[in-house]
């Protein structure tokens, strides 16, 4: 029966998850309509062959790497691809295995862009709505990537194609269930007017804690700030803010997002070089060139201002440990808890970003945000042995911190929500593992 999947246009390749923590040799599936998928879906189950699903490749830790031996990876990379706008009801019908990247590239030509943009440059619509992302705008109306959806078209477990609406308790299992309940084929997403694709990009440097929290109150469209990981205090943090500007003109220039094998092999060898020292200089460096910046930028390299920022990856040689953390009450006193841990313990991140996010009207399955502070760290792995991890996260655990799921495997956080019975042939590790807790 497997052997049927060699007419379909597959690939044996090598995968690893976006922060390098998990890896393994894959037969990977591209079906390109809804009759190949299914197809291709009856025969693995038949041949009780666990597989993922994997787009945009942006997964974090084992979320895309499947369990068991032979394994499988459906990839809707070449899938039927339409994107149908209604620019009235202001509405998008679109197919998961698009690119946000590309869908915000023909929006901001009509003047409409997406609410909740992640930050990776290849995460597909599919995937931010299985991971319920979080954008640098998450507002009280849209707080979330799953507050925009109003639709979705999707495949069960059992095969079978349903339709959900806005309001039905079942779509909203799908968003941030990271394919518990089966795939997600089509969604509709209401999108938001803007005057145009110019933003003034802002900078400011911040002196404490203190600062960072009264800039993240302030009403932008876009904000974050990122906090020095050496914590010096007359470079503390620095915020960056956007707000759009009309009858300015347009600066875009295109940024192919795809690097090239010479770039990936500069900076592999460029961890050879990374230490305290170095990434102390980087970042002294890069608080003098972000001072007090004022310039016009095109929406679209705002998001995905260069293919480098998804290869971060690669100067850490044994991948990247990261955390995202909600802080909901007494932020500056758990945000010094952290900081007094990574001294003691002469931890460096690689970064630490702020964001204010808002807590979702709806009920998803899975949903990090609240009326609270985000703090996102991500460590060096060879810099973060096993005891200083359990260490950091029994400190996170005693105070009741919680983790967004979307960017760890931490076992501690399991408890939440993740009590499903059934065990299906969708499963990978990283969902086995919740299953079994």
């Amino acid at each position: 029966m497997l052997e049927d999947l060699n007419k379909f246009d597959t690939e044996l390749k090598k995968i690893s998850s976006w922060n390098l923590t998990y890896s393994q040799k894959v037969t990977i599936i591209y079906p390109i309509n809804l009759k190949e998928l299914k197809y291709i879906i009856n025969i693995l189950k038949k041949g009780k062959k666990f597989f993922a699903i994997r787009t945009g490749e942006c997964s974090y830790d084992s979320k895309s790497i499947v369990s068991g031996k032979n394994n499988f990876l459906i990839s809707l990379k070449k899938f039927n691809k339409e994107i149908e706008i209604n620019r009235k009801r202001k509405i998008i019908s679109v197919s998961s295995g698009t690119k946000i990247s590309e869908i915000i590239l023909l929006l901001k030509e009509k003047k409409l862009t997406l609410y909740s943009v992640p930050g990776g440059e290849h995460i597909s619509i599919g995937g931010a709505i299985s991971a319920n992302a979080i954008g640098k705008d998450s507002s009280k109306k849209v707080s979330s990537f799953g507050d925009s959806v109003h639709y979705l078209k999707v495949i069960t477990h059992s095969g079978k194609v349903k339709e959900l609406k806005k309001n039905s308790k079942e779509l909203r299992n799908y968003i941030g269930s990271f394919g518990f309940f089966g795939i997600i084929l089509e969604a509709k997403i209401k999108v938001k007017k803007i005057i145009s694709s110019n933003l003034l990009l802002e900078t400011k440097i911040l002196k404490n804690i203190k600062q960072v929290q009264s800039e993240l109150m302030k009403n932008d469209e876009y904000k974050y700030v990122q906090v020095d990981p050496f914590f010096r205090s007359n470079n503390f943090a620095v915020i960056f803010k956007t707000n759009y500007v009309k009858n300015i003109k347009n600066n875009f220039k295109f940024i192919n997002l795809e690097p090239n094998s010479i770039e990936k092999f500069f900076f592999k060898f460029s961890s050879l070089f990374i230490n305290k020292i170095t990434w102390g200089i980087f970042y002294k460096v890069f608080f003098i060139l972000n001072k007090n910046k004022r310039k016009i930028i095109d929406l679209h390299n705002f998001h995905y201002t260069s293919k480098y920022k998804h290869m971060v990856p690669l100067i850490c040689r044994g991948g990247l440990v990261d955390y995202e953390i909600l802080i909901k009450k007494k932020f500056s006193s758990f945000f010094y808890l952290i900081q007094k841990f990574l001294r003691d313990n002469n931890l460096a991140p690689i970064y630490i970003v702020v964001k204010k996010l808002f807590k979702s009207k709806n009920k998803f399955f899975y949903s990090f945000n609240n009326n609270a502070y985000s703090v996102a760290i991500s460590f060096n792995l060879k810099n973060l042995d096993n005891e200083k991890k359990i260490a950091f996260e029994n400190l996170l655990s005693k105070n009741n911190l919680m983790i967004n799921l979307a960017k760890t495997d931490s076992h501690f956080i399991s408890k939440n929500k993740l009590n499903l019975k059934h065990k299906e042939i969708f499963m990978s590790l990283y969902k086995k593992m919740l299953l079994n807790k």
